[in-house]
């Protein structure tokens, strides 16, 4: 006589794999939502950190865009990291602003966050970078924060 598995004992194995798949697949995907925060931060802190060298270098002139730390001389970082709640590859985004009246400039890098809508917005009077209600972007300035 032949031993072999049945129909039913294939089945009753398939349906704890998919049970076990179902429990999994959540706690995962909750790991790398933590992953790419921590990831987002520890970028944005050393391009920050990499903006104010090159600030102190170049006699208080802020870099155009986050290329210029890489083309300069000295190099500031090796490449531009990528964003990771971005899947296309995109880089932090970086933009330089100025405070009416005086024309005092700031800078901001920051990334989207995992929704991908700019949640943040610049006020040139007060120059300060508000938020809007359960922002989840991650930003970094030299700016003042509401």
């Amino acid at each position: 006589m032949k031993k072999a598995f049945t129909l039913i004992e294939l089945l009753i194995v398939m349906t704890v794999i998919a049970i076990l798949a179902g429990i999994l697949i959540p706690s995962f995907r909750s790991y790398q939502q933590e992953a790419w925060n921590t990831k987002a931060e520890a970028d944005i802190s050393g391009l920050q950190l990499a903006v104010e060298s090159f600030i102190r270098a170049h006699d208080n002139r802020f870099p155009e865009g986050l290329e210029e730390l890489i083309t300069s001389t000295p190099r500031y970082i090796q490449q531009l990291p990528r964003d990771p709640y971005r899947t296309s590859g995109v880089f932090y985004g970086y933009t330089l602003l100025t405070k009416k009246p005086g024309n005092e400039t700031f800078y901001i890098i920051y990334s989207n966050g995992p929704d991908h809508v700019r949640n943040w917005s610049w006020d040139a009077t007060k120059g300060m970078v508000t938020f809007d209600k359960n922002s989840d972007d991650k930003v970094i300035s030299n700016a003042i924060f509401e």
